[in-house]
């Protein structure tokens, strides 16, 4: 790619520092005056989007509740594994674990004391002191228990598509 050569301006006099004045500030009104309609068209597009997409996204919703509860009430066949491979992708469950603290600001400051009694401080962030969930599900239900939190361990259902097989 050739380089090119920028000219530069010269201004001479204080008129022609105006004039210079007055071009930058009728492009910059061009400017924003193009941006503004690039702005409208984009908006308008992405209102056009979401209305055509709308009714494909609610039947998605339905299908995936669909596939979960069939899923559900025939986890038996599904051979003791946690998931079962499809032809257009595969269905299954997963060990999902979560702790639950309460809200009350007492409560939480009462819990953080007892997660330094216990030499639990690998769970407790910095600088004003909060629980740190994910270290606290490190430890089994019975600790997490004993310092007030609740450790609720399920199995959520979750699916794949294969796209390579939709383009078949």
């Amino acid at each position: 790619m050739a380089r090119k050569k920028l000219n530069m301006i010269t201004l001479h006099s204080w008129q022609e520092c105006d004039a210079a004045l007055r071009s930058i500030g009728e492009n910059l009104r061009d400017i924003a005056a193009i941006e503004n309609v690039m702005n409208e068209q984009i908006a308008s597009a992405k209102a056009a989007a979401t209305d055509k997409a709308a009714p494909l996204k609610e039947q998605v919703a339905e299908l995936e509740l669909a596939l979960r509860d069939y899923s559900q009430t025939h986890r038996d066949d599904m051979d003791g594994r946690k998931s079962k491979l499809l032809t257009f992708g595969s269905v299954g469950f997963r060990r999902s674990t979560r702790i639950t603290l309460p809200s009350a600001k007492e409560k939480l400051a009462a819990i953080v004391a007892r997660l330094r009694a216990k030499g639990m401080t690998d769970c407790i962030t910095q600088p004003d002191p909060k629980v740190d969930k994910d270290a606290l599900k490190k430890y089994g239900a019975e600790q997490v228990a004993e310092v007030g939190a609740t450790l609720i361990v399920e199995d959520v259902f979750g699916y794949d598509v294969n796209v390579e097989r939709l383009k078949d």
